[in-house]
Order: C-alpha cells, then structure tokens, then sequence
C-alpha cells in the first residue's frame, strides 16, 4: 500500500493562537510514522474568489508572506499544491495522486470545517480511500468549530476515517 500525507493550508496566515502547535505535531507524527510522501496545499486569495466577493476576505493574496507553508514543515513537503477554492482535490492532485499509485489518502491542517472538509470529502467522493488524522487538524476560530466539523465528517464518511496519529502512524508502518 502507498501512502500519501497531504497537508492542507498550514500557511502562515493560518497559524494563529488555535492552530500554533498543529505544525510541531504534524512534524513529529511524519518523523514518527516514517510517511515518506508528503504535499502541502496553499490557498491562495485572488478578486475572483467566493472569499474575496462574498466576504471581502483579502488576506492570503498571491506572492504575500502569509501565504508560505510553515517553515517547520518545508523540508519533509516533495510538492506544493496551489489552490483557490476550499478544495484540493482537483484535477491536478487527482492526476499526481493517479500517476504516483497512492491507495490510502491522510488529510492533516486547517481549516478542519471549511478546507479539509471539502477536500476529504471530495476525496471519498471518487471512491479514493482516506482518513483524517483528528489531531493533527484545527480550526482558526477555536477548538469548538474543530470538534463540530470532526463530528459531521464523522456522520458523512463514518466514524473510522476519522483518526489519530498513534492509529494513522500504526497504519502507515505496517505498509512500510
């Protein structure tokens, strides 16, 4: 089985007093779990953006420091995937994930109710086999729309997609 960790939007604009920590722990579960495939997504905000029209939202705009994957993590990231929509499972992560055999899909990062949401569920939409690692994700407005978005994936995808990093990390080594 091929494994593949995508990190969803652990930028620096998404790194605030909820989610200061998630890049440490992402950091010691790929030590820990040996996970060699891993991605980064980058959202990136542009005029053309459900954000930006809807909400006004002009933060994480193109070529801004904020934009940057958390330098905690850059060094274990093969590939770095840009996207404007809450989404990463487009048609190029669907091509790379294609392409490079990947079986098993883990989701870690932010923001658990609105990025990785959509992305795992898009994911399991196509049939492709995943996980969240529960743990390893937040929220940028609190521990309590975290836990609210791990319940609904929970109800949508079941409950055993949902998973820590001892489970994950235990998964991932009896496939090395």
């Amino acid at each position: 089985m091929k494994n593949l960790l995508i990190i969803v939007d652990m930028q620096k604009a998404f790194i605030n007093e909820n989610t200061k920590r998630i890049d440490d722990k992402i950091q010691r579960f790929i030590e820990k779990s040996g996970i060699k495939d891993v991605v980064a997504t980058r959202y990136i905000n542009h005029e053309n953006t459900a954000c930006y029209r809807f909400e006004g939202w002009k933060e994480c705009m193109e070529g801004t420091e904020e934009t940057e994957v958390s330098s905690i993590l850059k060094p274990y990231i093969k590939r770095e995937f840009l996207k404007d929509k809450y989404s990463c499972w487009n048609d190029e992560m669907k091509k790379f994930v294609s392409d490079n055999g990947y079986d098993m899909i883990y989701f870690a990062g932010v923001n658990t109710g609105c990025c990785v949401l959509h992305s795992v569920y898009d994911c399991y939409n196509d049939v492709v086999e995943c996980r969240v690692i529960e743990d390893l994700c937040g929220s940028t407005s609190g521990h309590e729309l975290h836990r609210e978005a791990i319940d609904v994936i929970k109800s949508c995808i079941t409950d055993g997609r949902v998973i820590s990093s001892d489970d994950a990390a235990v998964e991932i080594s009896k496939t090395i």
